[in-house]
């Protein structure tokens, strides 16, 4: 997706014309759950945060199966955010409780594999050419 992605994110996201939305996929145990939760407790700061933290570890997944959560709080700090707030919440709870609300929505829809992205009900498994979004998005717009 990070091929994609950025293409999308440039001539939809930052037009406001599309939003995107994560849903964590949480099937590789806890280095699933904690770097996801690393990313959610960064998103609570900013949203920017999220989608940063979010592409450092995707690029870095080979890391976290060793990773702890000291490796989280780096991580996050490098990325600039607030230490304390980012431990509040990875430590809280509550930051869990929405990484497993999430996943157990994900999980009801019936998507069990990843990725897996959902334009306007449209459901694609795996990754996908740029066109194929663009066509689907397009259609999505054009649509009442």
């Amino acid at each position: 997706m990070l091929g994609t992605e950025p293409q999308l994110v440039a001539d939809y996201v930052t037009t406001g014309r599309v939003k995107i939305v994560f849903w964590p996929v949480l099937n590789h145990g806890n280095p699933s759950v904690y770097s996801t939760l690393a990313a959610e407790c960064a998103g609570q700061q900013d949203p920017a945060l999220f989608w940063a933290a979010h592409g450092v570890l995707f690029e870095k997944q080979d890391e976290l199966w060793s990773a702890d959560r000291d490796y989280y709080v780096t991580l996050v700090e490098s990325l600039g955010a607030d230490s304390a707030a980012f431990e509040a919440c990875y430590d809280g709870g509550e930051g869990l409780a929405q990484v497993m609300a999430l996943n157990d929505a994900r999980l009801q829809r019936g998507i069990f594999g990843q990725p897996t992205f959902d334009v306007e009900g449209q459901v694609f498994a795996g990754l996908q050419r740029y066109e194929v979004f663009q066509a689907a998005i397009d259609a999505a717009l054009s649509s009442p």
